[in-house]
């Protein structure tokens, strides 16, 4: 693996942190992991998005509802992906992938807050979904219920909020169980992307990350 820093502009004290970050899962699991009520997980060669590898896990019925963790190491002060993007693809395997719902499809952890957001992500059998969603107070991004159900509560997440997890991100969390009993789902091509203003913004002290193979 090797990891190819390209930095935007000349770094100060001052300046806030900014990095993006791609998760493509052409040759393995590029760090990620699964939490709560999910087993099996593994990279795949045979079922990405555009050819290539993909993550996959299944449901081990307890009751939770299982989610795909990006690597801590990828974290930590993220504040340029403030009202920027976080995509990825996902694919249905097996279930009836049923259940959307007020769940939260992505979960981020940081200075002691939990928010998550429900954008309507609905995996379909054998077909990859792409989805999309905004950091940022103008989406519907709300505190965290339960983390191990995904559940969230009726309080909007306020712009300090969101800007104060992403100052200490230590945990990015995207759902991967949609079915009422036994599942599998396939995920891919994930990216954490700046926003072009905040590329602006910055001024300097920028840097920009991408994994890749070799």
């Amino acid at each position: 693996m090797r990891i190819q820093l390209t930095v935007l502009a000349l770094a100060t004290l001052a300046a806030p942190a900014l990095a993006g970050v791609a998760y493509p899962f052409e040759t393995d699991i590029m760090g990620w992991s699964i939490v709560s009520d999910g087993t099996g997980f593994m990279w795949d060669g045979t079922i990405g998005n555009g050819g290539l590898g993909a993550i996959r896990a299944r449901d081990v019925v307890n009751g939770d509802i299982w989610l795909y963790s990006a690597p801590q190491a990828d974290l930590g002060n993220m504040s340029g992906l403030y009202n920027s993007s976080i995509s990825y693809d996902i694919l249905g395997i097996t279930g009836n992938q049923g259940i959307g719902g007020g769940l939260a499809d992505v979960i981020l952890t940081g200075a002691g807050i939990s928010i998550g957001i429900n954008f309507g992500v609905q995996p379909v059998l054998g077909q990859w979904v792409s989805a999309s969603v905004l950091v940022s107070e103008a989406a519907d991004w709300k505190i965290v219920n339960s983390f191990a159900n995904a559940t969230l509560s009726g309080t909007d997440a306020t712009s300090a909020n969101i800007q104060s997890v992403l100052g200490d991100l230590d945990g990015l969390y995207i759902r991967g169980e949609y079915t009422n009993g036994g599942d599998a789902t396939a995920l891919d091509n994930v990216d954490f992307v700046p926003a072009p203003g905040a590329l602006a913004l910055i001024g300097m002290g920028g840097i920009m990350i991408t994994r890749r193979r070799r």
